[in-house]
């Protein structure tokens, strides 16, 4: 695989996707319970708490240092105006580098540093946005003055042993990114069926473990959502909306946001970027990474038609909806889920 070939990359020059578009709003959904604030070094959660003692420590769900929640679920430095205490008193140099960082990253090739954008915030969703500049996001993806990757890709998996140099990769990826920004079907781009066969297990199994992840937290509720979600796709019965606790800074990102776009250029976005991030490339071939899209895309476009049945305006049942999937897609419950696609 890609991923464990030693590579000849770099992360400079900075290169964003065309089209992708991100400014913080401070919606403030990336500051809680969504998912976790971390994780942090041991020096970072040393820092925090010197702050606050009980604003950071080990958490045995995460295994691993994180930021606390306070009992909204909202972390411990989000003041009531939705901007972060930390950033606010002693400036963003101040903030974890997940903190700093988040939602933007950077993957390294052999043509220079991919800024990449994670679709969990209504910032990055919703809204009048500029278009990412490079020379702005430098700050956010360096530490200490030097760029940092999240990921190396020299070679990309286009299916099982078979590889291509990433020079023919960017020529197929192009093509790709060019029909996601039209008018055609999404499935139709991505030319692959969703729910495929799953080793060991079957997608209503795989919903029960969703549903049963519910544990109080707006990650949770939005696991709940997914697990619903798939039973009615399977079954075809209509599920009872397990509540949305995140619909405050979805109101806010409405409120900025007088321009709605189609539910389509939403779900275009997303999986342009989920293609141009890369992270797939690690672990998985793209023929694999195509049916687990197309699975999430039609899980994500279900929610969003119950959405809309629901009043919700198009661009925000979208936005919605993609948080939901992508959050259930950086989970370990996915993982298991895409060790078990059977895809050619």
């Amino acid at each position: 695989m890609a991923g464990n070939k030693k590579k000849k990359t770099k992360v400079r020059p900075l290169l964003a996707r065309p089209g992708a578009r991100y400014t913080c709003f401070g919606d403030g959904l990336c500051c809680t319970d969504i998912h976790g604030i971390g994780p942090l070094t041991k020096k970072e959660c040393a820092q925090m708490r010197r702050i606050d003692r009980k604003s950071a420590g080990w958490n045995d769900h995460h295994d691993d240092y994180m930021l606390n929640t306070a009992a909204d679920g909202g972390c411990v430095f989000l003041m009531s105006d939705q901007r972060c205490a930390v950033h606010a008193e002693l400036g963003p140099e101040a903030k974890p580098d997940g903190c700093r960082r988040f939602p933007l990253g950077l993957v390294a090739t052999p043509v220079g540093g991919r800024i990449t954008t994670e679709h969990r915030c209504p910032c990055r969703t919703m809204g009048d946005r500029p278009d990412i500049d490079p020379d702005s996001a430098e700050s956010s993806v360096s530490e200490g003055g030097r760029l940092i990757a999240d990921r190396r890709i020299k070679r990309v998996p286009m299916r099982a042993n078979k590889e291509v140099k990433f020079s023919e990769w960017e020529a197929i990826e192009a093509d790709y990114l060019r029909r996601l920004r039209g008018r055609e079907t999404l499935m139709q781009i991505l030319e692959t069926h969703s729910f495929p066969a799953l080793r060991g297990s079957s997608w209503d199994k795989q919903a029960d473990e969703f549903i049963g992840a519910r544990d109080g937290s707006q990650f949770g509720v939005a696991m709940a959502w997914v697990g619903d979600t798939i039973r009615a796709i399977q079954n075809g019965h209509t599920p009872r909306p397990p509540g949305r606790p995140w619909s405050p800074a979805f109101d806010r990102a409405q409120a900025r946001s007088p321009k709605a776009r189609t539910s389509r250029e939403v779900f275009g976005d997303w999986i342009a970027d989920e293609i141009w991030a890369l992270k797939w490339a690690e672990d998985y071939h793209f023929a694999l990474a195509r049916a687990e899209l197309a699975t999430r895309l039609t899980i994500a476009e279900d929610i969003c038609a119950r959405l809309r049945e629901s009043g919700s305006r198009a661009d925000r049942a979208a936005a919605e909806a993609v948080m939901m999937v992508e959050l259930v897609g950086e989970s370990d419950y996915w993982t298991e889920v895409k060790d078990r696609m059977r895809a050619s």
